[in-house]
């Protein structure tokens, strides 16, 4: 009889960046990205990778924790990647304090304890201010040096948020920032801080949301991070 594959569960949950659609197709989304090489690796060990998409644009990490039941529990997943933290950064009412977003956080992550996943927090990736339209001119952000300065605090909280729960941390604002370096480096650009080489990876006519590039940069760090730390994710049953 043919081999029935051990099916491992993934969840996506987070914001627009998760969700893809509509600035990429569903297609060019990292969680698909993800599924689809997660596949091509289980597939030489007996696995199946069923990974789902429940981002939705938009959300703070409050708005997430109110759909968490229907949205992340009820597919029992092995492992959950956590993005939230760029509505956070927004000055109208889905904006939270750094401190509030920690604890928010927090509350996560005891829910998806209580639910036996295991976890990937990441940190938001970074904005480009000068594509940015609605950040110029606006005393919110200028009174925190510019919104992206202001999304790298959120960036902050998250990593301590790891330390501190001892949870695995995908960092995806480095893993921007480093493209951005890695261009500084190159001779493309005198100043990568100020991120503007990094239209290839997120949209110029936003400044925010990653490119079918961008996400792709962004599966490759999950898909890194997974690998190498949830060995056991790839042992099928009864080894």
């Amino acid at each position: 009889m043919p081999r029935i594959p051990v099916v491992r569960t993934i969840v996506c949950f987070g914001d627009s960046v998760t969700q893809g659609t509509p600035v990429v197709a569903e297609e060019d989304a990292f969680p698909a990205l993800l599924g689809r090489r997660l596949n091509a690796r289980g597939a030489r060990r007996g696995l199946s990778f069923r990974v789902i998409n429940s981002g939705v644009g938009g959300e703070n990490t409050d708005e997430g924790l109110a759909r968490f039941d229907r949205d992340v529990a009820a597919y029992s997943p092995d492992l959950v990647v956590v993005e939230f933290g760029l509505n956070e950064a927004r000055y109208d009412a889905k904006a939270r304090t750094y401190e509030e977003y920690g604890v928010s956080l927090r509350r996560l992550i005891a829910r998806l304890r209580a639910i036996s996943a295991e976890i990937v927090l990441t940190t938001p990736n970074p904005i480009i201010d000068a594509c940015h339209v609605y950040s110029r001119g606006v005393l919110f952000y200028a009174r925190r040096g510019g919104c992206n300065r202001h999304v790298a605090g959120y960036a902050e909280v998250a990593r301590k948020v790891a330390a501190e729960e001892g949870v695995i941390l995908c960092d995806l604002y480095r893993l921007f920032e480093d493209e951005a370096l890695a261009a500084e480096f190159a001779g493309e650009t005198d100043e990568y801080a100020d991120l503007v080489t990094l239209t290839p990876f997120i949209r110029h006519d936003d400044g925010v949301h990653p490119t079918v590039r961008g996400q792709g940069l962004i599966a490759l760090g999950l898909y890194r991070t997974i690998v190498r730390s949830f060995p056991r994710l790839f042992e099928a049953a009864g080894t």
